[in-house]
């Protein structure tokens, strides 16, 4: 049972080895019931349960639900940090509880202090010099087979009908498309709102004939409607806007139409890794860059000169984002220009012009 987007698609990977190890077995991925459409319909997973939270009877006719499920093997794919081993505690606790309350054969899992009493095969815990060098979905992956690092890469299931839907919406005609995603649910991650402005100004007036294709959720709403009036006023190109329109598969669907992906550390730069897209991604310095950073070979990470403070693995900045306002705009569309030139998107006399 995952938390989060990013939480699930980075351990889609050791999902894709359980099902390669064990291929006559049936996989079923307990989440929670709005993040389900990530993973459900894909040809590694055959099921997914929802986490059932509210009143105390829905919780305990959960715990039923899963001890009449008679599973053979549990493993618990929500895998320590260097920052989470202690932090998560509560999470790990409650997993424990729903790992003996279902009542499993074998149950496999890292053995962190609130799991390891009810394991039949604890996993040592990696080294902190570990958990601040290797990937999360390596480190999840390594819980299921130590030799499968690289073998799989991160998933989302997408369906032939959100495919119909991305090329109605999303036609392809041509010119590169940019994907752009500057939202983040913990406001540490958020690129100031004068960067992105500044950003956007200098992309139209090198690649003005390029597309924008703005994704996210109902956080990223409000940002859009902030500074909307004021990005329409620079492009002379069309802005596709699918914040809080399209749902993961269909997110996904949409990714596969673009050329390039500029994103802050979140949910839709974890799907865009899934995707396969060239990434350019702007992270905080809150935590040890290694465990986050997208997988893909054609992902770069843009990221300030380190500071006294980091890593600070705070999701709110008291000192106003500082790190992630020395992250100059300049910087980061010489980096996009680069993924688009290597792919053979740029293609306008403009793309190579100053400011």
């Amino acid at each position: 049972m995952i938390n989060g987007i990013g939480d699930i698609i980075c351990a889609t990977p050791a999902m894709a080895c359980l099902k390669e190890r064990y291929p006559e077995a049936r996989l079923a991925v307990i989440v929670r019931p709005h993040l389900r459409k990530l993973i459900e319909g894909h040809a590694v997973v055959d099921r997914v349960i929802d986490y059932e939270i509210g009143p105390h009877w829905r919780r305990l006719l959960f715990l039923w639900r899963m001890r009449r499920e008679h599973f053979d093997l549990w493993v618990d794919l929500h895998t320590p940090t260097f920052n989470t081993v202690s932090s998560n505690r509560r999470d790990f606790l409650r997993n424990a509880f729903i790992m003996m309350a279902a009542g499993a054969r074998y149950r496999l899992a890292y053995a962190l202090p609130a799991m390891r009493p009810w394991l039949t095969h604890p996993v040592p815990i990696p080294s902190k010099a570990q958990l601040r060098s290797d990937n999360i979905a390596d480190t999840t992956s390594d819980l299921v087979d130590p030799n499968a690092r690289g073998r799989h890469r991160k998933f989302v299931a997408i369906s032939e009908t959100d495919r119909r839907w991305a090329n109605f919406r999303l036609p392809i005609i041509g010119v590169p498309r940019i994907a752009l995603f500057f939202g983040s649910r913990q406001s540490a991650d958020l690129w100031p709102d004068e960067h992105i402005l500044r950003f956007l100004e200098l992309l139209a007036n090198r690649l003005p004939e390029a597309e924008w294709v703005l994704v996210g959720g109902p956080f990223e709403a409000e940002m859009v409607r902030r500074l909307q009036h004021r990005w329409s006023e620079l492009s002379r190109t069309r802005l596709h806007n699918f914040i809080n329109e399209a749902g993961f598969g269909q997110t996904a669907a949409l990714l596969e139409r673009c050329q390039a992906y500029l994103g802050t550390d979140s949910g839709p730069t974890h799907i865009a890794d899934a995707v396969g897209i060239p990434i350019v991604a702007l992270f905080p310095q809150k935590n040890y860059l290694d465990i986050w950073r997208p997988m893909s070979p054609s992902a770069s990470v843009i990221v300030s000169q380190k500071l006294e403070c980091s890593p600070c693995f705070l999701a709110d900045c008291p000192l106003q984002n500082k790190c992630m306002a020395l992250i100059e705009p300049g910087p980061v569309l010489d980096e996009l220009l680069r993924k688009l030139r290597t792919n053979g998107n740029v293609t306008s006399p403009h793309a190579n012009s100053g400011a």
